[in-house]
């Protein structure tokens, strides 16, 4: 004969394994939710990126004549709006150049890192599906850009250069351009960097475009909040 003290303990042994099922499901549940939420803030704050290449991966470089010892440095940026519903803006860019012995990504000092940088004065405004070419161009000296300038202002050349592109990606709204846009960072390369004009360098037209991947700020801190939420309701209490 069953005592009734032994079925209570089975009842509570019952209990007690399904209270434990529950919690698991519910952190599976849990799990689950705060990666699709996850996935779609970052499809609403990161839409289409703004996709940046150089023509011919090229800078040129010009030397002036004395007395003035400069030499002009330019590239040819495309930049390519692939959404169809927004208007992309490019903003407050600044602009750095690094040879191959640094690197461009890990640099958190650019200033002084790359051979020489400068800040772009006009921004970049692409309309939806369509593309623009922009001149990034300076005139560098020896003393903005001493380790490198002898060599290009003598015709010599460059190569495993890096452009990276610090500045901020902003996309249209109903009533104008929102300046609270993404800080988003650029890098372009490997580059060459040389004489000629890519105008009328044949060496340069039948040069590949490079590719720039990029960079944008994180939006973990509102993620981080959404699974908070998401937590509390499915267990009830406070993060």
């Amino acid at each position: 004969m069953m005592v009734d003290g032994d079925a209570g303990g089975d009842e509570k042994s019952t209990f007690r394994w399904l209270d434990a099922v529950r919690y698991a499901v519910a952190a599976v549940v849990t799990v689950l939710i705060v990666a699709v939420i996850a996935n779609a803030i970052k499809v609403v704050l990161r839409p289409d990126s703004l996709s940046l290449s150089v023509t011919g991966g090229f800078v040129f470089a010009r030397p002036r004549p004395a007395p003035t010892k400069v030499v002009t440095l330019g590239v040819n940026l495309r930049a390519q709006n692939p959404s169809g519903r927004v208007r992309m803006y490019y903003v407050d860019i600044d602009v750095y150049l690094f040879d191959g012995n640094t690197s461009a990504s890990a640099s958190t000092d650019p200033e002084d890192d790359s051979i020489t940088y400068f800040r772009q004065p006009e921004d970049i405004a692409v309309a939806q599906l369509e593309a623009v070419d922009s001149i990034l161009q300076v005139e560098a000296t020896n003393e903005t850009m001493p380790e490198s300038f002898e060599l290009l202002y003598n015709g010599g050349g460059m190569s495993d250069v890096t452009l990276r592109l610090d500045g901020r990606l902003v996309t249209e709204v109903t009533s104008g351009i929102n300046r609270t846009g993404r800080p988003t960072t650029y890098y372009c390369g490997p580059l060459v960097v040389g004489g000629g004009d890519t105008d009328d360098d044949e060496a340069v037209k039948n040069r590949q475009d490079v590719s720039c991947s990029d960079v944008q700020g994180s939006s973990s801190k509102l993620i981080i909040t959404m699974s908070c939420i998401v937590s509390s309701w499915l267990h009830s209490r406070l993060c």
